[in-house]
């Protein structure tokens, strides 16, 4: 790495440091300010406040990861721009495409972490979050762990479960009701008293079973067993968890592999369908996000004089949030299917790339 290449990437990370501070900092104290009430009524410990913040954090990353880049990147753009150092980088017969390399791989960079973050740790904690939340305003009950009457249709399975109570912390069923239905319209109905995932499958206790011919009359006598491994059962704690999350209405809570399996096992509507796949690809199409206002910010911050600083900077986050707002509408038209659900996601992302890239272009 040049020399110059760590100059410009030293006089990045100082704002840009500053600004994912600053920007975390206000968004803590913004919750805070709207929970605080719920907290003290529960007498919720210092340690759990911290600890529910922690896990907060990582689902706001798709919006303060962003600004805290497009705002570093004008920040550092135009202080080396108004002390001339951009000005005698570019007269060394160094390309203004070469010097902003740096600049860009960091955007892409921030848009991989942020991905892979999205993908793995904000949903988990996005969700522990909520339930906290709820477990608080109820004053520490466990219930709020617990889903009753949870209706689950494995349609590629052809089998629907009833479960009087699942608990979420340790994948534990009561009172259970499985219908395996067969090719020739009948049907075995499975009833346990409790269920527990141990080592990768399920495994029922007090079992009996009956079967149903076509017509819904019983067939052959009841069979009852204390104990059995239902090793031909493919539902895992996960599916019943991502069940209750409900992914068409609390997309936050789920990851886009998530999503792809809700939509495997589940007969769903075409708004339905098209509603989870615009929130598929938009969990692949926000992280880019950095890499974008990147672009965007490295033509604005490099504007010369104070005036055309001024109005490069504002021009740069007036961008900003007309691409979010795109972001907005194109979204709200692929759910109603008025665009293709690929389309709604990547359409901003791809409009605002190019645009980056022609404006970086004509710098030169």
């Amino acid at each position: 790495m040049k020399l110059i290449d760590k100059y410009l990437l030293r006089t990045l990370f100082v704002p840009l440091i500053y600004c994912l501070l600053g920007f975390v900092l206000l968004y803590i104290v913004f919750d805070l300010f709207n929970n605080m009430g719920d907290f003290m009524d529960a007498h919720t410990p210092a340690a759990q406040v911290v600890r529910f913040y922690v896990y907060l954090i990582p689902s706001a990353l798709f919006i303060i990861a962003p600004i805290s880049l497009l705002l570093a990147v004008l920040y550092a753009l135009s202080t080396l721009t108004k002390s001339n150092e951009l000005t005698a980088m570019r007269a060394s017969g160094i390309s203004i495409l070469r010097l902003m390399v740096p600049l860009i791989l960091v955007g892409l960079l921030f848009s991989i972490g942020v991905a892979a973050i999205y993908e793995t740790i904000a949903p988990q904690s996005a969700y522990w979050t909520h339930v906290f939340l709820r477990s608080e305003k109820n004053k520490g009950d466990v219930s709020v762990h617990i889903a009753s009457m949870l209706g689950f249709v494995n349609d590629r399975a052809n089998r629907d479960w009833m479960i009087g109570q699942f608990d979420t912390r340790v994948a534990e069923m009561r009172n259970i009701t499985v219908n395996q239905h067969h090719p020739d319209g009948s049907m075995e109905k499975i009833q346990a008293r409790q269920g527990n995932w141990l080592d990768g499958r399920w495994w029922f206790i007090e079992v009996v079973k009956q079967d149903y011919d076509k017509d819904g009359n019983p067939r052959g006598r009841v069979r009852f067993e204390p104990r059995r491994e239902m090793a031909e059962f493919t539902e895992t704690p996960a599916d019943f968890i991502n069940e209750i999350k409900d992914p068409l209405e609390n997309p936050e809570y789920v990851s886009s592999r998530e999503i792809l399996k809700f939509i495997e096992t589940h007969r769903l509507s075409p708004e339905a369908q098209s509603r989870l796949m615009v929130n598929f690809y938009n969990r692949l199409a926000m992280p880019w996000t950095c890499l974008i206002v990147t672009l965007l910010g490295i033509p604005f911050g490099a504007q010369s004089g104070r005036k055309g600083a001024f109005i490069g900077i504002l021009s740069a986050i007036s961008l900003f949030f007309v691409f979010f707002f795109l972001m907005q509408v194109s979204t709200a038209l692929g759910k109603k299917q008025l665009l293709d659900p690929m389309l709604a996601a990547w359409l901003p992302n791809v409009l605002f790339f190019v645009l980056g890239l022609v404006l970086i272009h004509r710098m030169r």
